[in-house]
């Protein structure tokens, strides 16, 4: 058997690994103080996104979580590299909430319901017949659907 490599960095998911339903699982502050003490890089993952990284940031903390902003991954940040990668400067059509939207404009994102690249799905709160009916419309019209 080989010899283990050393661990260089850590990628640790959120929602049911260190918190579940807004509950920090026990352990969790013990293990993210053990990644920030060992100074190796290390992020959080989320497939939510609803939030941004800083609203993230702010949940965590008032749970006793201490995660750096900058040491969370979100699916709209993923998304939002990827679109980036595809088309820089592109227009979107977006349904989802804070977490998408910000994401999209901090890349040079247009957000748009007129002939955009993309139709991009996120995680909302509020899904509506009208929005859905709008996507359908753009995506048959030439968008590129993007889900997170």
């Amino acid at each position: 058997m080989s010899e283990r490599k050393p661990i260089e960095s850590w990628l640790t998911d959120m929602d049911g690994v260190l918190i579940h339903e807004g509950v920090p699982i026990p352990g969790a502050d013990a293990f993210i103080k053990k990644l920030r003490d060992s100074e190796k890089p290390f992020l959080v993952l989320t497939n939510n996104s609803i939030y941004t990284a800083r609203d993230l940031h702010a949940r965590l903390r008032r749970m006793g979580l201490d995660v750096p902003v900058e040491n969370i991954w979100t699916s709209a940040l993923a998304t939002a590299k990827f679109l980036d990668d595809q088309r820089p400067g592109g227009t979107a059509y977006v349904i989802g909430e804070a977490g998408l939207t910000t994401a999209l404009h901090d890349i040079g994102y247009v957000l748009t319901d007129h002939e955009p690249d993309y139709v991009v799905l996120g995680e909302t709160r509020t899904y509506s017949f009208e929005a859905m009916t709008q996507a359908v419309r753009l995506i048959r019209g030439g968008a590129r659907f993007i889900a997170t």
